[in-house]
């Protein structure tokens, strides 16, 4: 399993719409969260699994199909969801017995992270609007 590292994602709602969110549509609130976690997960999943086509890193797919969700047979991806009443949290990485060489040699999943972290708010952002009706 590929070492554990963590990203933070703040989106930040006027504090009037927060209040209203939290009174008329609680459930909104934590669904929007959710598919907001979600959705930067998978864009970081994807980021890491092009670097490691695109350089070549291995070659068998499974590898590949065992980052944060899976695209391909065999596959045995990394992904857990944990959500409480005030934060939402997901586990993605490598569930292969070599992820964590590979990423100490080659950082795949940090420069997925970097290359990744502007698309990864945007979706965010878009998932929270549309989960609102905005």
């Amino acid at each position: 399993m590929a070492k554990k590292g963590s990203i933070n994602l703040k989106i930040t709602i006027d504090s009037r719409a927060m209040r209203f969110f939290q009174t008329e549509a609680p459930m909104k609130l934590i669904e929007a969260r959710k598919r907001a976690v979600e959705a930067a997960g998978m864009v970081w999943a994807d980021e890491a699994k092009g670097i490691t086509r695109a350089e070549d890193h291995i070659d068998t797919g499974l590898y590949i199909n065992s980052i944060g969700y899976g695209t391909g047979t065999p596959n045995s991806p990394l992904y857990e969801l944990q959500q409480g009443s005030d934060s939402t949290v997901l586990r993605i990485g490598a569930d292969v017995s070599y992820a964590e060489p590979l990423e100490k040699r080659y950082s795949i999943f940090a420069r997925a992270l970097d290359v990744a972290e502007s698309r990864m708010m945007s979706v965010a952002q878009t998932q929270v609007k549309n989960t609102f009706g905005l």
